[in-house]
């Protein structure tokens, strides 16, 4: 059986509370529109966030460890290590409680904005062969609001909604590096521990929504115009981002496996 672990931010460090709050119902609606309902979802928290959905598979964990709330004159650098850490201690506690209360045989990380396909459960639970775990490897990122998404085979890479494992394997994935605590762009463990890429598109990384800390618009500005679009850096960088991106429209069949709507 899988079980989906969301990490949840507090509503001391949250932006905009109700805002927040409405990204992670529909992240749950997302994950719970499987097509194999044999699935958990444990969402481990400070605050329980206040929404409307409800569904037999939601587990609420938790937890009594302060949260990483900015302190006056901190650096971006240092609070964003925190806020990490802060995920990574989350999906240890919801690793740890999948096993002992459901015996899970797969664990997957979901941010608690983004969005997973529908055949993820019914694809895992009729693996017949030890499989260490799968990848995300080909997913979409959408800008909140836009009516078009970008196909990506960089997933894994870019977004934390991505990795299947086996419980027992997560602890490969943590304090790897010195900003990630979780580091969810591994996909070789160790020279015997490779992961497999989902044969399918899996996820849709929901940017600039106005509670990703990351991927806010000016963020990402600034991380893709260092040297400003027309240095040699920039138009390498265009350059690099037309092959690893395509753009999609948002069809039907999208909307309705993802669960997606803005």
């Amino acid at each position: 059986m899988l079980t989906f672990i969301v990490p949840i931010k507090s509503k001391q460090v949250s932006d905009n509370w109700s805002v927040f709050c409405e990204l992670v119902e529909r992240t749950f609606k997302s994950i719970c529109n499987q097509t194999d309902q044999n699935f958990k979802l444990v969402a481990v928290c400070h605050e329980i966030p206040t929404i409307n959905f409800t569904h037999k598979n939601i587990h609420y964990v938790q937890v009594d460890f302060e949260p990483p709330i900015r302190n006056k004159s901190e650096s971006d650098e240092s609070i964003n290590k925190r806020r990490e850490v802060d995920k990574g201690k989350k999906i240890e506690v919801g690793s740890q409680y999948a096993k002992e209360k459901f015996n899970t045989t797969y664990v997957m990380i979901v941010d608690s904005d983004d969005y997973v396909s529908n055949q993820i459960s019914s694809f895992v639970n009729s693996n017949k062969e030890d499989i260490s775990g799968w990848y995300i490897k080909n997913g979409y990122l959408h800008f909140d609001g836009k009516s078009f998404l970008f196909a990506t085979f960089k997933f894994s890479y870019l977004c934390g909604s991505s990795i299947i494992i086996k419980p027992k394997l997560l602890d490969y994935f943590f304090e790897v590096d010195p900003i990630l605590y979780f580091d969810h762009r591994l996909t070789e463990l160790n020279n015997q521990i490779k992961l497999i890429p989902l044969p399918f598109y899996g996820g849709i990384y929901s940017m600039a929504n106005g509670e990703n800390h990351l991927m806010s618009f000016s963020n990402i500005k600034r991380f893709n115009n260092h040297k400003g679009w027309f240095s040699s850096e920039g138009i390498m960088r265009i350059y690099n981002k037309l092959k690893n991106y395509r753009f999609r429209f948002i069809t039907k069949r999208i909307s309705e496996e993802f669960n997606f709507y803005n």
